[in-house]
C-alpha cells in the first residue's frame, strides 16, 4: 500500500470538498458522490494507521504469531514464592551472553505494569530458548498464548481490575475458549484499536536516554509502591550484530570529536570476548502520576529519564515490541544486568482462602492447602499485635462474610466449616453478628466443667478398619494425655498395646456391664427423664433401647477396662511380665476412673452446625484443659471425618474445615500433647481439616509440631519486634530470608512463612468489620487506623 499516494489523494478530495462547500454551504457529505468516495478512502486509511499498530494473528499454547520483525512471541510472569528480592543471578546473565549473543533475536523486554492493586512484571522474548534460560532460573513456565495475549492488552493501561472470590479479575479479556462466530484476534484488535485511541489521549511518555551513575542495584518494590499507574518498557539487546553496529557508529561519530581511540579500543575489548555488552532503551507510560516518580524512577531503573513528545503517537501506537526510538539506544555493560531483573511479587493461588495487600501495595493470595504439602497454620503474636483480628478475617474470608446482611456465601458442605476453639469470648461480637442471619447455620457452645463428660472408649466398630484404629489410638493417646495433666507417667508402649487389645476384645466379646437406665440418673438426668418418658422403665438395659440417638448409651466404660485388666493381672497363663504389665494399666485406668469426668458416658453435645464456636474459658484454669479440649475435639472432629469420607465415596468435593485454636500455651504444657498431635495432624490432613494453633510466643510451640505445620504466621509490634525475632532465631531456627522478611514486617502485617517462601499479606479492614472484629473496649470504633485486637 503507497501511504503517501492515498494521503495525497484524500487532501486532493478534502479540498474539493471544501470549495463546494463554499459555494453551496447547504451540501451535506452524505448526499454528494463524497459519500461513495470520501468514507471508503477514510475507512481505508483508518484501517491501515489500525494495522501498522500491534496485531495478534495466531494464539498458540506457549506463544503467538504477531506483526513483530519476529512474528513469534514467548512470555513469562516474573513471580515466585516470596515477596522478597529475589535477582537474577551472575551465573544465569554470563550464559545468556555466552549462548546466545551470536543469534539476531538475542533481544527482551523487561515489562513492569502498576494499575492500582494490579502489578505485575513480565519478560517477553522471540527466542523461545532464551527465555526459558531465565525462567529455570526463577522455577517458571512459559505463558500460554491466550495469557500473553490478554497481558498485552493491559498494558495498553485502558482496562480495570476488580477483586472475585479472592482472585484479582480483569473486566475486558479475550477468551480464546468461547465459541463465537468472530475470530478471537479479531476481537483483540478492536480492543487494541480503541486502546491505543484512548491511549493518546490520557498517557504521558518519558524515555531513558543514559545510564545513571552510582545505583549499584534496581529498586523495584519502591518503584511499586510509587504513586502512579502505567507500564515501563526496558528493551535489552545481547545480539552481538548489533552492539558491533553500534559501536561502529559511535567511532563514526567520534571522529568529528577526537575521541575515536577509547571506541576501537572498545570494539576490540569486545570483538576479543573480553568484555560483554548490550544495548538498552527503556520507554514509561505514565496514566496516572505524581511528579515526584519522575525524577525518581532513574533511581528505581539504573537510568536517567526525560519526558518525550516525538514519536510519541508511534511508540504508543506500535508499542515498544514494534517500534522504538533508537536514537535513545544506549550501550552498557554485562555488570548493568547485576541486580537489576528480580521477582518481587508471591505467584497468586489458584483456589485461595485469604487475600490482601503485599509489601508493594498489589493484591496477593494465599491456599493453606494448595501451597504446602499440609494446611496446618500456627499463628504467633505478642498480645496488642492484632492475632483476634487476624483470626476472625481469615475466618470472614473463607466463608465469604457479607459485613451487611452477615450472610456466609461460602458457609456450609459446599464450601468451609469452621470448629472455632475460643478463650476469652474473643469471638463473642463476631458470632452473634453470623448469627444475626437465618441463613447461617451457627451453634454457640458453653460446657461447664460440673456437666461434662466423655466416655474414652466409645468407639465406632461399624466404620472402617482405618477409622477404628485410629480411633482406638487417640484413646490410648487420651488416656496418656490425662494421666499427664495429673503429674503420672503416660502409658508406655507395653501397656498401649494393651489398652488397645483389651477395648477390642470386649466389644467383639461384649464382656462388659449391662447398665440400666437407674445407673445414669444422677449423672445425666436430662436424657434419663427422656427415656422413662418414652416408656422406658428404670430397670431397662441401655442395650435395649430402640432409638439411634441414644446408641452412645450401649457402648462399655472405663470401670470394664479396668476391671478386664485386673482379671488378666491374675491370669497364671500369661507370662508373668504381661501379667505385670496389665497390673499397672489396671491401675492407671483406676487413676483416670477417680477423675469421673472420663469415666461415664458422654455428655458433650457438638451440634450439627456449619460454625461451631465451643467456649473453653469455663476450663482454662483446670489441670484437665487439655484433655478436656481433645475429647470435645475428637467429637466435632468425628462428624467431620465422617461427612468426608461420605463425600469420598460419593465422588464429591468435601468441604474445608477450619479449627482455629487459641491459647495453645495450655496444650504444649503437656508433653505427651506434641506426640499426640503429630498423629493428629498426618491424620486430619486427610480429610481436609486445617487445624490454626494461636499462641503468644514463638516457645509454646514445640519444633516437633512445626514440622507438621507448614505455615507459620506472625503478626509484630514495634516494641516487641526485636524480641519476637530473638525468640523465632532462637526457637524455630528460619533461613535467612525469614529473618528479613520478619524485619521489614509493620504493624498489623502478616509475615507468612510457609511450605516454598515468606511473603508479608496486609488486610484491609472497612469500618463495618472493625466494629464485628474489635475485642478492645478501650478501643474507639470509629478509630479503625489503629487496629488494636487484643
Amino acid at each position: 500500500m503507497n501511504f503517501p499516494l492515498i494521503a495525497l489523494g484524500a487532501l486532493g478530495l478534502f479540498g474539493l470538498y471544501k470549495g463546494m462547500k463554499a459555494k453551496d454551504p447547504s451540501i451535506q457529505i452524505s448526499t454528494c458522490f463524497f459519500d461513495r468516495l470520501a468514507v471508503p478512502i477514510y475507512n481505508l486509511l483508518r484501517a491501515y494507521y489500525s494495522n501498522s499498530g500491534l496485531m495478534v494473528d495466531i494464539v498458540k499454547e506457549e506463544s503467538i504469531i504477531c506483526n513483530t520483525p519476529y512474528p513469534e512471541l514467548f512470555g513469562i510472569t516474573l513471580e515466585g514464592n516470596d515477596n522478597t528480592l529475589n535477582y537474577l543471578d551472575d551465573t544465569t546473565v554470563s550464559t545468556l551472553f555466552r549462548d546466545f549473543k551470536k543469534q539476531d533475536d538475542a533481544y527482551f523486554f523487561y515489562v513492569v505494569l502498576k494499575q492500582g492493586l494490579h502489578q505485575k512484571q513480565y519478560i517477553f522474548s522471540h527466542n523461545k530458548t532464551f527465555l526459558k534460560t531465565i525462567a529455570s532460573y526463577f522455577n517458571l513456565q512459559l505463558m500460554k498464548g491466550e495469557e500473553i495475549t490478554n497481558a498485552l492488552l493491559n498494558l495498553y493501561l485502558q482496562n480495570s481490575f476488580y477483586i472475585e472470590n479472592k482472585a484479582m479479575k480483569q473486566r475486558i479479556s479475550v477468551n480464546f475458549a468461547n465459541d463465537s462466530s468472530e475470530p478471537s484476534y479479531m476481537a483483540f484488535k478492536k480492543l487494541a484499536r480503541q486502546s491505543v485511541y484512548n491511549e493518546l489521549k490520557d498517557v504521558d511518555l518519558f524515555q531513558s536516554y543514559k545510564v545513571l551513575e552510582g545505583v549499584q542495584a534496581s529498586d523495584i518494590q519502591s518503584l511499586f509502591k510509587s504513586n502512579f499507574d502505567g507500564v515501563l518498557w526496558i528493551y535489552m539487546d545481547l545480539s552481538q550484530k548489533r552492539v558491533e553496529n553500534y559501536i561502529s557508529k559511535l567511532i563514526t561519530i567520534s571522529k568529528w570529536t577526537g575521541t575515536k581511540k577509547y571506541f576501537t579500543d572498545l570494539k576490540q575489548v569486545y570483538s576479543t570476548g573480553e568484555e560483554d555488552l548490550l544495548l538498552v532503551n527503556s520507554v514509561a507510560m505514565f496514566k496516572k502520576y505524581d511528579e515526584e516518580i519522575v525524577s525518581s524512577i532513574g533511581n528505581y531503573t539504573k537510568a536517567a529519564f526525560i519526558q518525550k513528545e516525538l514519536f510519541r503517537r508511534k511508540t504508543i501506537q506500535k508499542t515498544p515490541l514494534k517500534y522504538r526510538d533508537t536514537e535513545f539506544d544506549y550501550m552498557v555493560s554485562k555488570n548493568y544486568l547485576k541486580n537489576f531483573i528480580t521477582t518481587v511479587h508471591k505467584k497468586n493461588a489458584k483456589n485461595p482462602d485469604v487475600y490482601g495487600l503485599d509489601k508493594n501495595k498489589a493484591f496477593v493470595n494465599y491456599s493453606f492447602s494448595e501451597e504446602n504439602d499440609n494446611p496446618h497454620s500456627v499463628i504467633i503474636a505478642k498480645s496488642g499485635s492484632g492475632k483476634s483480628f487476624s483470626k476472625q478475617k481469615i475466618m470472614a474470608q473463607m466463608i465469604d462474610l457479607d459485613f451487611v446482611t452477615a450472610e456466609a456465601r461460602n458457609l456450609g458442605n459446599h464450601g468451609v466449616k469452621i470448629r472455632s476453639y475460643d478463650i476469652g469470648f474473643s469471638d463473642e461480637i463476631f458470632v452473634n453478628f453470623i448469627k444475626t442471619n437465618v441463613k447461617n447455620k451457627i451453634a454457640h457452645i458453653a460446657s461447664t466443667f460440673g456437666s461434662f463428660s466423655y466416655n474414652i472408649i466409645n468407639i465406632n466398630m461399624n466404620a472402617g478398619i482405618d477409622e477404628i484404629k485410629a480411633d482406638l489410638q487417640f484413646a490410648t493417646d487420651l488416656m496418656s494425655v490425662i494421666l499427664e495433666s495429673q503429674n503420672s507417667k503416660p502409658l508406655n508402649i507395653s501397656e498401649s498395646a494393651l489398652f488397645r487389645e483389651s477395648v477390642e476384645k470386649i466389644y467383639s466379646n461384649q464382656s462388659f456391664q449391662k447398665y440400666r437406665v437407674r445407673h445414669i440418673e444422677e449423672t445425666h438426668t436430662s436424657i434419663a427423664e427422656e427415656l422413662l418418658s418414652l416408656g422406658y422403665e428404670k430397670n431397662t438395659f441401655l442395650s435395649d433401647i430402640k432409638e439411634e440417638k441414644f446408641y452412645f448409651l450401649k457402648t462399655p466404660l472405663l470401670g470394664d477396662i479396668t476391671k478386664y485388666a485386673r482379671i488378666q493381672s491374675s491370669n497364671q497363663q500369661l507370662k508373668e511380665d504381661e501379667r505385670h504389665t496389665y497390673a499397672s494399666l489396671a491401675q492407671k485406668c483406676s487413676d483416670i476412673e477417680k477423675l469421673e469426668i472420663f469415666s461415664r458416658f458422654d455428655n458433650v453435645d457438638v451440634a450439627d452446625a456449619d460454625f461451631l464456636s465451643m467456649d473453653l474459658n469455663n476450663f482454662k484454669e483446670s489441670s484437665l484443659f487439655t484433655p478436656i479440649f481433645l475429647s470435645i475435639f475428637q467429637k466435632t472432629y468425628l462428624r467431620d471425618r465422617e461427612y468426608a469420607l461420605h463425600c469420598k465415596r460419593m465422588q464429591k468435593k468435601a468441604p474445608k474445615l477450619y479449627y482455629p485454636i487459641e491459647e495453645s500455651k495450655n496444650f504444649f504444657r503437656i508433653p505427651y500433647f506434641e506426640i499426640m498431635l503429630e498423629k493428629l495432624a498426618l491424620e486430619a490432613r486427610k480429610y481436609n481439616v486445617h487445624l490454626c494453633f494461636i499462641a503468644q510466643n514463638a516457645e509454646h510451640i514445640p519444633e516437633g509440631i512445626l514440622k507438621n505445620i507448614d505455615t507459620r504466621i506472625f503478626l509484630l509490634r514495634p516494641d516487641k519486634k526485636v524480641e519476637v525475632v530473638g525468640e523465632v532465631e532462637k526457637y524455630l531456627h528460619p533461613p535467612k530470608k525469614v529473618i528479613e522478611a520478619l524485619n521489614n514486617t509493620e504493624k498489623y502485617e502478616l509475615c507468612i512463612w510457609y511450605s516454598s517462601g515468606v511473603f508479608n499479606l496486609k488486610f484491609v479492614i472497612e469500618q463495618e468489620e472493625f466494629e464485628v472484629f474489635n475485642t478492645n473496649p478501650n478501643v474507639v470504633k470509629e478509630d479503625k487506623s489503629e487496629q488494636k485486637a487484643e
